[in-house]
Protein backbone atom coordinates (compact mmCIF):
# COMPACT_ATOMS: atom_id res chain seq x y z
CA UNK A 1 0.00 0.00 0.00
CA UNK A 2 2.13 3.10 -1.02
CA UNK A 3 0.96 6.68 -0.39
CA UNK A 4 1.63 8.88 -3.51
CA UNK A 5 3.26 11.95 -2.39
CA UNK A 6 2.22 14.97 -4.37
CA UNK A 7 4.38 16.88 -6.98
CA UNK A 8 6.82 18.84 -5.90
CA UNK A 9 7.17 23.11 -5.74
CA UNK A 10 10.08 24.29 -7.72
CA UNK A 11 13.22 23.85 -6.09
CA UNK A 12 11.72 21.95 -3.08
CA UNK A 13 12.83 18.53 -2.40
CA UNK A 14 10.62 15.95 -2.91
CA UNK A 15 8.19 14.96 -0.29
CA UNK A 16 8.84 11.37 1.29
CA UNK A 17 7.67 8.42 -0.44
CA UNK A 18 6.01 5.78 2.31
CA UNK A 19 5.15 2.61 1.76
CA UNK A 20 3.24 -0.17 3.99
CA UNK A 21 5.62 -3.37 4.42
CA UNK A 22 4.08 -6.66 5.45
CA UNK A 23 6.22 -8.96 8.19
CA UNK A 24 5.00 -12.22 8.38
CA UNK A 25 5.57 -14.10 11.77
CA UNK A 26 5.72 -17.28 13.18
CA UNK A 27 6.54 -18.13 16.69
CA UNK A 28 4.58 -20.28 19.88
CA UNK A 29 1.40 -18.80 20.61
CA UNK A 30 -0.75 -18.63 24.12
CA UNK A 31 -3.57 -17.02 25.80
CA UNK A 32 -4.63 -16.15 29.75
CA UNK A 33 -5.75 -13.12 31.84
CA UNK A 34 -3.74 -10.55 31.75
CA UNK A 35 -0.71 -9.73 34.52
CA UNK A 36 -1.28 -7.41 37.05
CA UNK A 37 1.13 -4.51 35.55
CA UNK A 38 -1.10 -4.96 32.32
CA UNK A 39 -4.37 -4.97 34.49
CA UNK A 40 -3.20 -1.66 36.04
CA UNK A 41 -3.75 0.18 32.66
CA UNK A 42 -6.88 -2.08 31.23
CA UNK A 43 -9.30 0.00 33.71
CA UNK A 44 -7.76 3.51 32.62
CA UNK A 45 -8.00 2.30 28.73
CA UNK A 46 -11.94 1.97 29.46
CA UNK A 47 -12.34 5.09 31.58
CA UNK A 48 -9.99 7.58 28.94
CA UNK A 49 -11.61 5.79 25.74
CA UNK A 50 -9.72 7.24 22.61
CA UNK A 51 -8.02 9.78 25.21
CA UNK A 52 -5.50 7.07 26.28
CA UNK A 53 -3.39 7.38 23.53
CA UNK A 54 -2.02 10.20 24.83
CA UNK A 55 -0.14 7.69 27.36
CA UNK A 56 1.21 6.13 24.40
CA UNK A 57 5.01 5.38 24.66
CA UNK A 58 6.85 6.58 22.03
CA UNK A 59 11.03 7.05 20.61
CA UNK A 60 13.02 7.27 17.80
CA UNK A 61 15.74 4.60 17.16
CA UNK A 62 18.70 6.38 15.71
CA UNK A 63 21.06 4.44 13.71
CA UNK A 64 25.00 5.51 12.20
CA UNK A 65 25.51 5.40 8.65
CA UNK A 66 25.56 3.35 6.82
CA UNK A 67 22.12 1.87 8.35
CA UNK A 68 20.86 -1.21 7.02
CA UNK A 69 19.14 -2.00 3.90
CA UNK A 70 14.95 -1.70 4.29
CA UNK A 71 14.90 -5.76 3.65
CA UNK A 72 17.52 -6.36 6.61
CA UNK A 73 15.48 -3.98 8.80
CA UNK A 74 12.54 -5.80 8.31
CA UNK A 75 13.77 -8.89 8.79
CA UNK A 76 15.19 -7.81 12.30
CA UNK A 77 11.77 -6.40 13.76
CA UNK A 78 10.51 -9.82 12.10
CA UNK A 79 12.97 -11.28 14.63
CA UNK A 80 11.91 -9.16 17.31
CA UNK A 81 8.43 -9.62 17.02
CA UNK A 82 9.04 -13.73 17.24
CA UNK A 83 11.02 -13.46 20.26
CA UNK A 84 8.83 -11.81 22.31
CA UNK A 85 5.27 -12.28 23.09
CA UNK A 86 3.94 -8.98 24.00
CA UNK A 87 4.94 -7.53 20.67
CA UNK A 88 1.95 -9.90 18.96
CA UNK A 89 -0.68 -9.92 21.23
CA UNK A 90 -4.36 -8.70 21.48
CA UNK A 91 -6.52 -7.97 24.06
CA UNK A 92 -10.45 -8.18 24.57
CA UNK A 93 -12.58 -8.54 27.35
CA UNK A 94 -13.74 -12.24 27.70
CA UNK A 95 -17.29 -12.31 30.09
CA UNK A 96 -16.13 -10.17 31.77
CA UNK A 97 -12.40 -10.42 32.25
CA UNK A 98 -9.56 -9.11 30.68
CA UNK A 99 -7.99 -11.56 28.23
CA UNK A 100 -4.67 -11.97 25.90
CA UNK A 101 -3.71 -13.42 22.87
CA UNK A 102 -0.66 -14.10 21.88
CA UNK A 103 -0.54 -14.99 18.03
CA UNK A 104 1.49 -17.70 16.85
CA UNK A 105 1.27 -16.52 13.45
CA UNK A 106 0.35 -13.06 11.99
CA UNK A 107 1.63 -10.13 9.93
CA UNK A 108 3.17 -6.84 11.25
CA UNK A 109 2.36 -3.68 8.95
CA UNK A 110 5.80 -1.90 8.61
CA UNK A 111 5.57 1.51 7.87
CA UNK A 112 8.81 2.42 5.14
CA UNK A 113 9.39 6.19 4.45
CA UNK A 114 11.82 7.24 1.69
CA UNK A 115 13.24 10.89 2.35
CA UNK A 116 15.54 10.74 -0.77
CA UNK A 117 19.24 10.50 -0.88
CA UNK A 118 20.15 14.60 -0.27
CA UNK A 119 18.10 14.95 3.27
CA UNK A 120 20.20 16.21 5.89
CA UNK A 121 20.92 14.65 9.18
CA UNK A 122 18.62 17.10 10.71
CA UNK A 123 15.60 16.53 8.85
CA UNK A 124 15.89 12.54 8.95
CA UNK A 125 15.61 13.85 12.97
CA UNK A 126 12.83 15.78 12.23
CA UNK A 127 11.11 13.66 10.40
CA UNK A 128 11.31 10.36 13.02
CA UNK A 129 10.48 12.79 15.35
CA UNK A 130 7.11 13.59 13.47
CA UNK A 131 6.64 10.28 12.90
CA UNK A 132 6.65 9.50 16.28
CA UNK A 133 3.96 11.34 16.70
CA UNK A 134 1.96 11.00 14.55
CA UNK A 135 1.49 7.18 14.84
CA UNK A 136 1.28 7.83 18.89
CA UNK A 137 -2.14 10.11 18.12
CA UNK A 138 -4.38 7.17 16.81
CA UNK A 139 -5.59 5.14 19.86
CA UNK A 140 -4.91 1.49 19.97
CA UNK A 141 -7.29 -0.64 19.01
CA UNK A 142 -6.42 -3.51 21.22
CA UNK A 143 -9.15 -5.95 19.94
CA UNK A 144 -7.22 -6.70 16.50
CA UNK A 145 -4.28 -4.44 16.18
CA UNK A 146 -0.88 -5.29 17.45
CA UNK A 147 0.41 -2.98 20.35
CA UNK A 148 3.78 -1.75 18.69
CA UNK A 149 3.89 0.38 15.48
CA UNK A 150 7.02 0.45 13.65
CA UNK A 151 8.19 3.13 10.77
CA UNK A 152 11.40 2.79 8.69
CA UNK A 153 12.97 6.41 8.22
CA UNK A 154 15.77 6.24 5.14
CA UNK A 155 18.13 8.28 3.30
CA UNK A 156 18.99 6.81 0.10
CA UNK A 157 17.71 3.28 0.44
CA UNK A 158 19.58 2.60 3.85
CA UNK A 159 17.36 2.91 7.41
CA UNK A 160 18.96 5.83 9.41
CA UNK A 161 15.93 6.00 12.06
CA UNK A 162 13.21 3.71 13.59
CA UNK A 163 10.20 5.15 15.23
CA UNK A 164 8.54 3.22 17.53
CA UNK A 165 5.49 3.42 19.37
CA UNK A 166 4.22 1.51 22.15
CA UNK A 167 0.67 1.43 23.57
CA UNK A 168 0.42 1.80 27.59
CA UNK A 169 -1.85 -0.98 27.68
CA UNK A 170 1.06 -3.39 28.27
CA UNK A 171 4.17 -1.57 28.08
CA UNK A 172 5.78 0.93 30.90
CA UNK A 173 8.50 3.87 30.04
CA UNK A 174 11.45 0.37 30.77
CA UNK A 175 9.66 -2.14 28.69
CA UNK A 176 9.08 0.46 26.05
CA UNK A 177 13.17 1.09 26.53
CA UNK A 178 13.91 -2.68 26.40
CA UNK A 179 11.65 -2.51 22.65
CA UNK A 180 14.10 0.05 21.63
CA UNK A 181 17.21 -1.66 22.56
CA UNK A 182 16.90 -4.99 21.22
CA UNK A 183 15.61 -4.00 17.82
CA UNK A 184 19.10 -1.50 18.10
CA UNK A 185 21.18 -5.16 18.97
CA UNK A 186 19.35 -6.62 15.80
CA UNK A 187 20.05 -3.54 13.35
CA UNK A 188 23.56 -3.67 14.32
CA UNK A 189 23.63 -7.32 13.20
CA UNK A 190 23.24 -8.98 16.70
CA UNK A 191 21.07 -11.34 18.65
CA UNK A 192 18.56 -11.66 21.03
CA UNK A 193 17.99 -14.26 22.90
CA UNK A 194 14.68 -16.09 23.72
CA UNK A 195 13.45 -14.25 27.14
CA UNK A 196 12.85 -16.77 29.99
CA UNK A 197 9.89 -14.82 31.24
CA UNK A 198 6.91 -13.71 28.53
CA UNK A 199 3.75 -12.29 30.13
CA UNK A 200 1.46 -15.17 30.23
CA UNK A 201 3.97 -16.76 32.19
CA UNK A 202 3.70 -13.83 34.17
CA UNK A 203 -0.07 -14.08 34.81
CA UNK A 204 0.63 -17.91 35.45
CA UNK A 205 2.61 -16.78 38.57
CA UNK A 206 0.45 -14.58 39.87
CA UNK A 207 -2.30 -16.81 40.14
CA UNK A 208 -0.29 -19.26 41.92
CA UNK A 209 0.30 -19.79 45.36
CA UNK A 210 3.14 -17.80 45.53
CA UNK A 211 1.44 -14.66 43.51
CA UNK A 212 -1.47 -14.76 45.66
CA UNK A 213 1.05 -14.52 48.74
CA UNK A 214 2.39 -11.30 47.18
CA UNK A 215 -0.72 -10.55 46.61
CA UNK A 216 -2.20 -10.28 50.24
CA UNK A 217 1.28 -8.78 51.53
CA UNK A 218 0.83 -5.99 49.64
CA UNK A 219 -2.63 -5.50 51.18
CA UNK A 220 -1.41 -5.56 54.67
CA UNK A 221 1.12 -3.45 53.77
CA UNK A 222 -1.69 -0.84 52.37
CA UNK A 223 -3.99 -1.67 55.38
CA UNK A 224 -1.90 -0.65 57.85
CA UNK A 225 -0.61 2.76 55.83
CA UNK A 226 -3.80 3.52 55.45
CA UNK A 227 -5.11 3.30 59.12
CA UNK A 228 -2.32 6.49 59.81
CA UNK A 229 -4.64 8.74 57.53
CA UNK A 230 -6.80 10.62 59.13
CA UNK A 231 -10.44 10.83 58.46
CA UNK A 232 -10.38 14.73 57.95
CA UNK A 233 -12.80 16.60 56.00
CA UNK A 234 -11.19 17.95 52.56
CA UNK A 235 -10.57 21.75 51.98
CA UNK A 236 -13.54 22.92 49.77
CA UNK A 237 -12.11 23.17 46.19
CA UNK A 238 -11.05 26.05 44.26
CA UNK A 239 -13.46 27.15 40.91
CA UNK A 240 -11.73 24.91 38.05
CA UNK A 241 -10.15 26.53 35.10
CA UNK A 242 -10.66 24.82 31.50
CA UNK A 243 -9.41 21.96 31.00
CA UNK A 244 -9.81 20.89 34.33
CA UNK A 245 -6.42 19.31 34.55
CA UNK A 246 -3.20 20.86 33.68
CA UNK A 247 0.30 19.73 33.21
CA UNK A 248 3.48 22.07 33.23
CA UNK A 249 7.22 21.06 32.97
CA UNK A 250 10.04 22.74 34.05
CA UNK A 251 13.33 21.86 32.18
CA UNK A 252 16.46 22.99 34.64
CA UNK A 253 19.72 21.62 35.64
CA UNK A 254 20.06 23.64 38.08
CA UNK A 255 17.10 21.96 39.83
CA UNK A 256 18.39 18.83 39.02
CA UNK A 257 22.07 19.82 40.45
CA UNK A 258 20.85 20.93 43.96
CA UNK A 259 18.57 17.85 44.13
CA UNK A 260 22.09 15.95 43.80
CA UNK A 261 23.64 17.66 46.35
CA UNK A 262 21.10 17.26 48.83
CA UNK A 263 21.07 13.90 48.17
CA UNK A 264 24.65 13.53 48.96
CA UNK A 265 24.49 15.69 51.70
CA UNK A 266 21.69 13.46 53.10
CA UNK A 267 23.17 10.24 52.01
CA UNK A 268 19.98 9.21 50.36
CA UNK A 269 18.66 10.11 46.18
CA UNK A 270 17.60 12.54 44.33
CA UNK A 271 14.18 10.72 44.18
CA UNK A 272 13.62 10.75 47.71
CA UNK A 273 14.43 14.16 47.64
CA UNK A 274 11.60 15.38 45.10
CA UNK A 275 9.12 12.98 46.64
CA UNK A 276 9.54 14.54 49.64
CA UNK A 277 9.16 18.03 48.16
CA UNK A 278 5.85 16.23 46.44
CA UNK A 279 4.52 15.33 49.86
CA UNK A 280 5.58 18.27 51.97
CA UNK A 281 3.57 20.33 48.59
CA UNK A 282 0.34 18.04 48.30
CA UNK A 283 0.22 18.45 52.53
CA UNK A 284 -0.07 22.15 52.00
CA UNK A 285 -2.57 22.05 49.80
CA UNK A 286 -5.26 19.66 51.81
CA UNK A 287 -4.43 21.57 54.76
CA UNK A 288 -3.40 17.73 56.13
CA UNK A 289 -0.41 17.06 58.06
CA UNK A 290 -0.77 13.42 56.96
CA UNK A 291 -1.39 12.79 53.46
CA UNK A 292 -1.21 9.63 51.40
CA UNK A 293 0.46 9.49 48.28
CA UNK A 294 0.71 6.67 45.10
CA UNK A 295 4.35 6.02 44.00
CA UNK A 296 4.11 4.52 40.33
CA UNK A 297 6.70 2.07 41.09
CA UNK A 298 8.62 -0.13 38.63
CA UNK A 299 8.15 -3.28 40.01
CA UNK A 300 11.96 -4.04 38.87
CA UNK A 301 13.62 -6.09 41.63
CA UNK A 302 15.07 -8.74 40.07
CA UNK A 303 17.09 -9.34 37.44
CA UNK A 304 14.36 -11.53 35.57
CA UNK A 305 11.97 -8.08 35.72
CA UNK A 306 14.67 -5.94 34.85
CA UNK A 307 14.57 -7.67 31.08
CA UNK A 308 10.91 -8.60 31.30
CA UNK A 309 9.52 -7.02 28.20
CA UNK A 310 6.05 -5.83 29.25
CA UNK A 311 4.28 -4.16 31.85
CA UNK A 312 5.27 -4.29 35.31
CA UNK A 313 4.71 -0.74 36.85
CA UNK A 314 1.79 -0.39 39.63
CA UNK A 315 1.28 1.96 42.27
CA UNK A 316 2.50 1.92 45.90
CA UNK A 317 1.41 3.53 48.68
CA UNK A 318 3.33 5.89 50.77
CA UNK A 319 1.92 8.00 53.24
CA UNK A 320 3.51 11.28 54.39
CA UNK A 321 3.85 12.89 57.89
CA UNK A 322 4.42 16.22 57.74
CA UNK A 323 5.26 16.80 61.70
CA UNK A 324 7.94 14.44 61.70
CA UNK A 325 10.85 16.59 60.39
CA UNK A 326 12.03 20.41 61.10
CA UNK A 327 14.40 20.45 58.51
CA UNK A 328 14.26 19.82 54.91
CA UNK A 329 17.01 16.82 55.53
CA UNK A 330 15.52 15.45 58.58
CA UNK A 331 12.24 14.81 56.12
CA UNK A 332 14.13 13.64 52.98
CA UNK A 333 16.33 11.06 55.29
CA UNK A 334 12.63 10.00 56.90
CA UNK A 335 11.00 9.72 53.82
CA UNK A 336 13.72 7.55 52.04
CA UNK A 337 13.55 4.87 54.63
CA UNK A 338 10.14 4.78 55.01
CA UNK A 339 9.27 4.75 51.41
CA UNK A 340 11.48 1.74 50.77
CA UNK A 341 8.76 -0.55 52.01
CA UNK A 342 6.38 1.44 49.38
CA UNK A 343 8.45 -0.06 46.34
CA UNK A 344 8.75 -3.43 47.54
CA UNK A 345 5.30 -3.61 48.26
CA UNK A 346 3.60 -2.46 44.89
CA UNK A 347 2.44 -6.00 43.29
CA UNK A 348 -0.93 -6.37 43.45
CA UNK A 349 -4.14 -7.34 41.59
CA UNK A 350 -5.71 -3.56 40.75
CA UNK A 351 -9.08 -5.70 42.43
CA UNK A 352 -7.59 -6.13 45.74
CA UNK A 353 -6.88 -2.42 46.27
CA UNK A 354 -10.39 -1.69 45.15
CA UNK A 355 -12.31 -4.04 47.21
CA UNK A 356 -10.22 -3.00 49.97
CA UNK A 357 -10.19 0.94 49.83
CA UNK A 358 -14.05 0.17 49.16
CA UNK A 359 -13.86 -1.68 53.07
CA UNK A 360 -11.76 1.44 54.72
CA UNK A 361 -13.94 4.02 52.81
CA UNK A 362 -17.53 2.51 54.35
CA UNK A 363 -15.73 2.94 58.02
CA UNK A 364 -14.95 6.69 57.49
CA UNK A 365 -17.05 9.89 56.82
CA UNK A 366 -14.58 11.03 54.40
CA UNK A 367 -13.34 8.40 51.83
CA UNK A 368 -9.79 8.20 51.37
CA UNK A 369 -8.29 10.55 48.64
CA UNK A 370 -5.62 8.40 46.38
CA UNK A 371 -5.32 11.47 43.84
CA UNK A 372 -1.90 12.56 44.69
CA UNK A 373 0.85 10.82 42.74
CA UNK A 374 4.90 10.89 42.30
CA UNK A 375 6.29 9.21 39.40
CA UNK A 376 9.96 9.11 39.04
CA UNK A 377 10.53 8.26 35.02
CA UNK A 378 13.92 8.27 34.87
CA UNK A 379 13.83 4.44 34.59
CA UNK A 380 16.22 3.37 37.48
CA UNK A 381 18.80 6.16 36.21
CA UNK A 382 20.07 9.36 38.31
CA UNK A 383 20.06 13.02 36.41
CA UNK A 384 22.72 13.11 33.51
CA UNK A 385 23.80 16.78 34.56
CA UNK A 386 25.52 18.96 31.58
CA UNK A 387 29.41 18.03 31.12
CA UNK A 388 30.40 21.52 32.59
CA UNK A 389 31.02 21.73 35.83
CA UNK A 390 28.46 23.95 38.45
CA UNK A 391 27.13 25.67 39.46
CA UNK A 392 24.30 25.65 36.49
CA UNK A 393 22.01 28.63 35.64
CA UNK A 394 18.52 28.55 36.64
CA UNK A 395 16.18 28.11 33.92
CA UNK A 396 15.48 30.76 31.70
CA UNK A 397 12.74 30.13 30.21
CA UNK A 398 10.76 28.69 32.71
CA UNK A 399 7.48 26.11 33.25
CA UNK A 400 5.71 25.93 30.23
CA UNK A 401 2.51 24.21 29.01
CA UNK A 402 2.48 20.73 28.28
CA UNK A 403 -1.55 19.56 27.63
CA UNK A 404 -4.71 19.35 29.54
CA UNK A 405 -7.07 17.02 30.36
CA UNK A 406 -11.13 17.55 30.96
CA UNK A 407 -10.95 14.21 33.14
CA UNK A 408 -8.00 12.42 35.00
CA UNK A 409 -7.26 10.45 37.89
CA UNK A 410 -5.00 12.49 39.21
CA UNK A 411 -5.17 15.76 41.11
CA UNK A 412 -1.70 16.03 41.70
CA UNK A 413 0.87 14.55 39.84
CA UNK A 414 5.07 15.38 40.26
CA UNK A 415 7.19 13.44 37.55
CA UNK A 416 10.97 13.37 36.79
CA UNK A 417 12.05 12.61 33.58
CA UNK A 418 15.41 12.57 31.76
CA UNK A 419 14.37 14.25 28.23
CA UNK A 420 17.56 13.49 26.51
CA UNK A 421 19.97 15.96 27.90
CA UNK A 422 17.02 17.85 29.44
CA UNK A 423 16.50 17.65 33.24
CA UNK A 424 12.54 17.95 33.68
CA UNK A 425 10.31 18.17 36.37
CA UNK A 426 6.71 18.13 35.46
CA UNK A 427 3.86 18.91 37.47
CA UNK A 428 0.16 17.88 36.59
CA UNK A 429 -2.87 19.15 38.75
CA UNK A 430 -6.30 19.59 38.96
CA UNK A 431 -7.00 23.41 38.96
CA UNK A 432 -10.01 22.62 42.12
CA UNK A 433 -7.01 21.58 44.18
CA UNK A 434 -4.35 23.86 42.26
CA UNK A 435 -5.58 26.80 40.70
CA UNK A 436 -4.33 27.35 36.99
CA UNK A 437 -1.61 30.25 37.18
CA UNK A 438 -0.21 28.40 40.87
CA UNK A 439 0.89 25.30 38.57
CA UNK A 440 3.84 26.98 37.25
CA UNK A 441 4.24 28.98 40.34
CA UNK A 442 4.99 25.67 42.58
CA UNK A 443 7.64 24.58 39.62
CA UNK A 444 9.70 27.77 40.07
CA UNK A 445 9.35 27.58 43.64
CA UNK A 446 10.57 23.80 43.66
CA UNK A 447 13.69 25.69 41.39
CA UNK A 448 14.39 28.07 44.18
CA UNK A 449 13.87 26.15 47.06
CA UNK A 450 16.15 23.42 45.78
CA UNK A 451 18.99 25.95 45.08
CA UNK A 452 18.74 27.54 48.12
CA UNK A 453 18.79 24.21 50.07
CA UNK A 454 21.68 22.83 47.84
CA UNK A 455 23.97 25.14 49.81
CA UNK A 456 22.41 24.67 53.47
CA UNK A 457 19.57 22.77 55.21
CA UNK A 458 16.01 24.78 55.16
CA UNK A 459 12.99 24.42 57.69
CA UNK A 460 10.48 22.72 56.16
CA UNK A 461 8.23 25.09 57.28
CA UNK A 462 10.19 27.56 54.60
CA UNK A 463 9.41 25.48 52.10
CA UNK A 464 5.38 25.66 51.35
CA UNK A 465 5.55 29.40 51.20
CA UNK A 466 8.63 29.02 49.00
CA UNK A 467 6.18 27.11 46.77
CA UNK A 468 3.35 29.49 46.56
CA UNK A 469 1.16 27.10 48.61
CA UNK A 470 0.58 29.89 52.15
Amino acid sequence: MTEAPPAPAAGRPAPPRVVWEPVAFSAEGGEGPLAWGQFHMWRPLLRYGAAFATFTLRQVVALPAPGPGVPEALAAIRRLVETHQVLRTRFRDRAGEAWQTAAAEGTHLVEVCELGADAGAGALAAFAERRTRKLAAEPFRHSHEWPVRFSLVCRGGEVRAVAVVCSHLTFDGWSADLVGTALRRLLAGGRVTAPEWQPLDQAAYERSERGLRDDARAMRHFRARLAEVPDTAPRPPHAPASPRFQQWWLTSAALAAASVAVAERTRTSSSAVMLTLAATALAALRGQSTVPMLLITGNRVTERQQRYMAATAQDGLYVHDGTAAATLDDAVRAVYRRSAATYLRAAFHPASLEALTAEIDAARTHPLDLTGYFNDARLSRDWQLPPAPGPYPRSARGPAFVRGYDSNDMAFCLALAQQGPDCQVSLLADTRLLPAPAIPAVLSGLEAVLCEAAASDVPLSAVPPALGLV
